[in-house]
């Protein structure tokens, strides 16, 4: 099993140094950078030893795919110099939740309609990113986030439906505990599965799983092992008040459930 961090270019070396395997950037912070900041950025990413195989945050949340002025050609567009550039970095799959995106619209009035563009959608951004060699892995949301798609199960479906050969699946504890997805769901999807997510999931902040907060987190790391689970396990915290001493502890968490389940 290989562990990583979600993070920003300035929080790679912390992440390096408290023994995460990966860091997985944001996608949006990288295509604002100039060709000479990305290539100095670069350099600086591949000195850490770190794997950068996963990078979210494809667009803003701000952003709605049913708006009649959303433009899809434009973040396809995006996704092919997002994609150039992670794949320069050693990128193999992007997770993509975009949950107020991809949100039907309250009373629409056609929602299967509402449904296929968001299957166009997500159907566009996998076949812009395939050329690169990089797979989508589609999340499921739970209700606070999106009322489209909220398990596993569906999400592996929508993803065999669009008729793409790199997007599949992934899984995340927070958003499996909101939906009521349990934990079986892991195992019955293992074959569409492309990446995972973790952190304390009680409450709105993200922070970092440490052995003291109160949560057990056995079952969703045991149903990843049962399942054979062979990618990343990706720590999504963005609450924190010491980066450098959060990521070392949960890393070292991590490591022993994994070795414990």
């Amino acid at each position: 099993m290989r562990f990583g961090c979600f993070g920003f270019a300035g929080d790679i070396d912390s992440i390096a140094s408290a023994g995460f395997d990966s860091a997985e950037l944001d996608l949006m912070e990288l295509s604002r950078m100039t060709d000479a900041q990305f290539r100095a950025f670069a350099a600086r990413a591949r000195g850490t030893g770190l794997g950068f195989e996963a990078f979210s945050g494809f667009m803003p949340l701000t952003e709605r795919i049913h708006d009649p002025a959303f433009s899809a050609p434009k973040w396809f567009d995006h996704a092919k110099k997002c994609a150039e550039r992670t794949r320069e970095l050693g990128a193999v799959l992007w997770p993509m939740g975009a949950g107020r995106c991809r949100s039907l619209p309250e009373g629409a009035g056609d929602e299967s309609a509402a449904k296929a563009r968001v299957a166009d959608f997500f159907g566009g951004v996998a076949r812009a990113i395939g050329g690169y060699g990089i797979l989508l892995a589609v999340e499921p949301l739970g209700p606070a986030y999106s009322n489209y798609l909220q398990k596993i199960g569906e999400v592996a479906e929508f993803a065999r439906s669009l008729g793409v050969s790199n997007c599949r699946a992934m899984c995340d504890l927070r958003h499996m505990l909101a939906a009521g997805d349990p934990m079986e769901a892991i195992g019955e999807n293992a074959d569409a599965l492309l990446h995972a997510h973790i952190d304390y999931p009680v409450g709105p902040e993200r922070r970092f799983p440490a052995p003291d907060d109160g949560m057990d987190y056995r079952p969703y790391v045991a149903a990843l092992k049962r399942a054979g689970y062979q990618g990343l396990l990706t720590v999504e915290a963005t609450s924190y008040r010491n980066l450098a001493l959060e990521t070392a502890r949960s890393a070292r968490y991590l490591r022993a459930l994994w070795a414990e389940v």
